[in-house]
């Protein structure tokens, strides 16, 4: 898995490093010969044709001097527009360019300066934004705001090193005028806004480039979050012994429905299936009953006392039955909003059960009583969007948006739960304090239903015996997975939740086979 890192443990990376003996000039050096080796993969042809950096003061514009200097070394023509006194590190990479390419290097304090330099360059066919780093908390101001503004007018393909110029390194939201770069490359790790949109919409693709920090330093630099990948899903996957029954791979009980909304609850109740439980039950109200027996006939389906189409308070009584014999109850899918409906999810919440997923509807219930969060002595997954997360925590969405990997964590840990903030990308943060983002997924789950989908596989994973945060890691990998893999030669608008459940199979084949 990949590290994502904030600025802070940046910095502190950079300090120990050099108290280890590692001059910071040793490691810019690494980082923008790396960047330059980087670009070449990229576009070759771009590469080696005319080049323009422009480069802040400080650290993120000695890394772009440095690249420069590379790409000018290899036959590149380069020209670097030095804005105002560079500093430290950036200093001996400015001096460096200089001496290797003498009248190429322009530096300027003014907006007047700054607009006759770049007129001068001429045509290009890059530009390296080494405007703006690490440092930046706020919307971008002065020299380096006109900086960006002249580079986004002038709609040459850019490079952004470390992140585009404008952007806060931890944040995922875009304060002000912000580079939009073709190609992010991100120095030693990704960084928040590589990730959480819209700030991750301006990175373009985003591309590791090693720093040569000290291994030692490295492994013990904390990570804000984790990336997710195959090979790590792979070593989640719940073992089918060749000898099991459908007793082996746990028992789920699906609780929802309502009607208007009986596709919600077969949706989740097939997903549970496919993710490899071995028996799931299903409690409906019974004017819906008919239609999820039908949708899903490999379900063992139970009709619910209801009124007005919902569960009555009465049903509550029957969910607490029913999940007697589940290892893990589904609760939320197309429920309904009412007296009966809360009923049932505060009883089940309050109850002895040690496992549940809340979903959807099940969500709303908890937000009219939020006194119950952090409450449940038993195993709990949330898997909110982050509309249903606001309702949870009385924040806007924006916020929750820019900070998501610090509301998910802070808020499993209040809670004592796995928290699943739903995505792009997904975060999955659990009581311990870890966070984990999945990445995988496309427009294909942008569609009503697909948390229907995610909701029952965490439930199937979670019953077939791994924890819950790997269970909720697993299925997150899995469902966007399936929706790429039933994206590939159609139309992403076209597909339905359905396909995804058809594309599980494959998904996680996928995963297997590299076991």
């Amino acid at each position: 898995m990949l590290k994502v890192l904030s600025a802070e443990a940046v910095r502190d990376l950079d300090r120990r490093a050099a108290e280890a003996g590692v001059h910071a000039l040793l490691l810019m050096e690494s980082a923008g010969r790396g960047a330059a080796e980087e670009i070449r993969r990229w576009q070759p042809n771009l590469a080696c044709g005319r080049v323009l950096a422009l480069c802040g003061k400080g650290g993120n514009g000695g890394d772009a001097l440095s690249a420069l200097r590379w790409l000018g070394l290899w036959g590149a023509a380069v020209q670097a527009v030095l804005l105002g006194e560079p500093q430290g590190e950036a200093l001996a990479q400015a001096r460096a360019f200089a001496a290797s390419f003498p009248q190429r290097l322009r530096q300027v304090r003014t907006a007047k300066e700054l607009r006759q330099a770049i007129s001068t360059v001429g045509e290009v066919d890059l530009v390296l934004d080494g405007i703006l780093g690490l440092g930046v908390r706020g919307p971008a101001e002065g020299l380096a705001r006109r900086a960006i503004e002249e580079l986004n007018r002038g709609g040459f393909p850019a490079v952004a090193l470390d992140l585009p110029s404008g952007l806060i390194a931890d944040r995922g939201d875009v304060p002000g005028p912000a580079v939009r770069a073709q190609l992010t490359l991100a120095m030693g790790a990704l960084k928040p806004c590589h990730l959480l949109p819209p700030a991750a919409e301006l990175c373009g693709e985003v591309r590791l480039v090693p720093v040569a920090y000290p291994p030692p330093l490295w492994a013990e630099a904390p990570p804000l979050a984790w990336v997710v990948d195959s090979a790590h899903c792979a070593q989640l996957i719940p073992p089918r012994p060749r000898f099991g029954h459908k007793g082996t791979f746990g028992r789920v009980l699906v609780v929802g429905g309502a009607v208007g909304m009986a596709g919600a609850v077969a949706l989740a109740t097939e997903a549970a299936l496919r993710a490899g439980a071995g028996l799931v039950h299903v409690l409906t109200p019974e004017p819906v009953f008919p239609i999820v027996a039908g949708l899903v006939p490999e379900a063992l389906v139970h009709p619910g006392k209801s009124t007005n189409g919902m569960f009555s308070p009465a049903a509550a009584e029957e969910a607490l039955n029913w999940a007697q014999g589940a290892e893990v109850v589904v609760l939320g899918p197309g429920l309904g909003r009412g007296e009966g409906p809360q009923r049932v999810v505060e009883a089940l919440w309050e109850s002895e059960i040690t496992r549940v997923v809340v979903d959807a509807d099940g969500l709303f219930a908890l937000a009219q009583n939020r006194k119950l969060l952090g409450s449940r002595r038993g195993g709990t997954v949330l898997t909110p969007h982050p509309g249903e997360f606001q309702r949870l925590v009385g924040v806007p969405t924006q916020e929750v948006l820019a900070e998501k990997i610090r509301w998910a964590r802070e808020k499993a840990q209040e809670w004592k739960c796995v928290v699943v903030l739903k995505g792009p990308p997904t975060a999955v943060a659990d009581p311990e304090g870890q966070v984990f983002l999945n990445t995988t997924g496309n427009t294909v789950l942008a569609h009503g239903g697909s948390g229907d989908v995610l909701a029952g596989l965490i439930g199937g994973l979670w019953a077939g015996g791994i924890s819950p945060v790997d269970a909720a890691c697993l299925a997150a990998f899995v469902h966007g997975r399936a929706a790429e893999l039933a994206s590939a030669g159609s139309s992403e608008r076209a597909l339905l939740p359905r396909h995804v459940l058809h594309s599980l199979p494959q998904a996680f084949a996928t995963l297997e086979t590299a076991q």
